[in-house]
């Protein structure tokens, strides 16, 4: 079971290096932007959308089964892995082969996009066999592997598709470029995993039988999750042109980066609920559960209030004046991100009390609800009508998988830490209103700075939790 130290340690770093990837990531999506113009990311957001729906089949479930079953007592890791890798990778090359041909019944979708989703597929085959294998990293909490994964990754990225943007800046180079950065992501990953597992090619039926049987209802649940997540750019392409999906696109880019937050915390998290549920230790139980919600409220409020000043100017940084309305559209989707933070806790909570069963039925009525939600209000209101529905869906998971916790462990959030991160994200509003002529930049520096400052003197945050986040206190934890 992990240390409330070392569970704090790997999110220190797991954050500082997602910062990098972030600040890479969004060198990537400027350079995107402005090189394709705003029709041109819209097909590229399409392509790309349209390809992340296919990708829900070919998860099935087994990313988050790999962690459950290699956090098991006497699980043979290498075992394990090898065989839900060789799922994963023959899954991944039947479904992303089906994907172009599919394509050509969407008659709205130009030339363009169909050639982008044909490039993508193998983007994709890459990258979720390489996703696959993090869960090695979480199980030993050893995430500084695969931040520095993740960091080659976008650095290979950022140099391809700068390459492209200046020798053929067109949508399908600017996809070829993420095949090249996802064979560095997975040639990397299976290296870094190497002390824990060797990463090969295996049939074991008793494996592939159980993986089967643990992943489907999880399969089940995520694509529901995926048609409530990616049905608004899907739907959108529909009924408006590429550059509304462009706008509104590079808005969802930021609520993409926001939600591998819970991924990257609950995947650290998971073994700890796992164990503690299975073995009866209730208590210890509600305060893993307890800590999760502190973090997700710690986080997510400042968040969202910072945004209703950072919004647009951040949106014209990363990717131009042509995308202010961008900056109009996050405003209100950043709301949503409540919904992910605390909707991602409770719903990995589910898994570790092994009751994906019972959530199926709240991502079904979920991924309904948002579909009908979508064909009523896209059409009239355009981005606008697919924000709201975001929002609401997410809201809705968020209550309904709480709702499934609370009736199964009788644990309830303390809302203490989330007043007082209310109280310091408002003191950070109205300084980032009287500095609202500095840079955005410097604005989010300076609001963060505040926020943190207001935390520790409110007893928000102990001086003592920051001095446990120290790098050098990782390096006695490493196990390699």
């Amino acid at each position: 079971m992990i240390s409330s130290r070392l569970l704090a340690g790997n999110m220190f770093i797991q954050v500082t290096s997602r910062a990098a990837a972030v600040f890479l990531g969004l060198i990537a999506v400027g350079i995107l932007s402005r090189t394709l113009g705003g029709t041109g990311f819209g097909e590229y957001t399409t392509a790309m959308t349209f390809l992340q729906l296919f990708g829900v089949l070919v998860d099935f479930g087994l990313t988050l089964t790999l962690v459950v079953m290699i956090s098991e007592p006497r699980a043979d890791e290498t075992k394990v892995v090898s065989n839900i890798f060789t799922m994963r990778l023959l899954l991944g090359a039947a479904i992303y082969t089906l994907a172009p041909f599919i394509s050509l019944f969407v008659p709205q979708w130009s030339d363009t996009v169909r050639s982008a989703i044909l490039v993508g597929g193998f983007a994709y085959l890459l990258s979720s066999c390489a996703s696959i294998l993090v869960g090695v990293f979480q199980k030993h909490a050893v995430m500084w592997r695969a931040a520095i994964v993740e960091f080659l990754n976008r650095a290979a990225m950022v140099a391809s598709v700068s390459v492209f943007a200046l020798l053929s800046p067109s949508v399908v180079s600017m996809v070829a470029a993420s095949v090249i950065g996802n064979v560095v992501w997975l040639c990397a990953t299976i290296y870094f995993a190497r002390p824990y597992a060797r990463v090969g090619i295996a049939f074991d039926r008793s494996v592939w039988s159980q993986a089967a049987r643990r992943s489907w209802p999880l399969a089940i649940s995520i694509l529901f999750n995926m048609i409530y997540l990616r049905g608004d750019i899907f739907f959108l392409s529909l009924f408006r042109g590429p550059a509304d999906v462009g706008i509104y696109g590079l808005a969802y880019k930021v609520i993409d980066v926001l939600t591998q937050l819970p991924v990257m915390f609950m995947g650290l998290l998971l073994p700890s609920l796992v164990a503690d549920w299975t073995h009866g230790r209730h208590y210890e139980f509600r305060d893993h559960l307890k800590r999760g919600f502190d973090f997700f409220a710690i986080l997510g409020i400042p968040i969202i209030v910072g945004a209703q000043l950072t919004a647009v100017p951040l949106a014209v940084l990363i990717a131009g004046e042509d995308y202010v309305e961008s900056g109009a559209v996050l405003r209100v989707l950043i709301l949503a991100v409540i919904g992910v933070f605390f909707g991602g806790l409770y719903g990995w909570t589910v898994v570790a009390l092994d009751r994906q069963h019972r959530a199926t039925i709240i991502y079904g009525v979920t991924a309904l609800l948002s579909v009908v939600g979508y064909l009523l209000f896209i059409p009239p209101y355009g981005m606008w009508g697919a924000v709201w529905v975001t929002i609401a869906s997410e809201t809705l998971i968020a209550f309904g998988t709480f709702a499934l916790v609370h009736q199964t462990t009788g644990a309830v959030p303390n809302f203490t830490l989330a007043i007082k991160a209310l109280l310091s994200s408002i003191a950070m509003f109205a300084v980032l209103v009287a500095i609202h002529n500095l840079h955005v930049i410097l604005q989010i520096l300076i609001g963060g700075i505040v926020y943190l400052l207001a935390m520790i003197a409110i007893g928000g945050i102990r001086m003592s939790t920051l001095r446990e986040l120290r790098p050098q206190r990782i390096a006695e934890h490493r196990t390699d």
